[in-house]
């Protein structure tokens, strides 16, 4: 069953409407997690997903990215030439971002979007130089 909806879902991933994309990478991750040799079709539309504005969106596209990173080493490299600087510059404009109330936790700006985006980090720094280099500014 989930080869057959993986198709559809990766269309509705490219859909504008942020709850119809959060929806399909939620999809996406469990179709992943029972078909691991389907994540190599979920890689370019994820790297359009880690650019987006909404919180909720982004949110899921950097679990499904991490969980794509654990899963397949193609992946994890194409996530590290391409997302590293992205994933970085979403960090710093979260913690310096101007008070925002509907993502405010406790003084915090979207502690949970700083935890996942820590974790992925963590995932494309492991083991390579240069994407090292590129989050030790905001880091620090």
């Amino acid at each position: 069953m989930a080869r057959d909806l993986a198709p559809e879902v990766e269309r509705l991933l490219q859909f504008r409407d942020p709850n119809i994309q959060k929806k399909a990478t939620l999809c996406s991750i469990r179709i992943v997690k029972k078909v691991p040799n389907l994540a190599e079709n979920l890689v370019n539309p994820v790297v359009s997903l880690l650019k987006e504005k909404h919180h909720g969106v982004l949110l899921i596209a950097i679990q499904l990215c991490t969980n794509l990173c654990n899963l397949n080493e193609e992946a994890l490299e194409i996530f590290r030439k391409e997302c590293t600087e992205v994933l970085v510059k979403v960090l710093k404009d979260v913690v310096n971002n101007p008070y925002a109330p509907e993502y405010d936790v406790s003084g915090i700006a979207d502690p949970f979007l700083h935890i996942r985006l820590l974790r992925l980090l963590r995932v494309l720094g492991h083991g390579d130089a240069d994407a090292n280099d590129s989050m030790n500014h905001i880091l620090a």
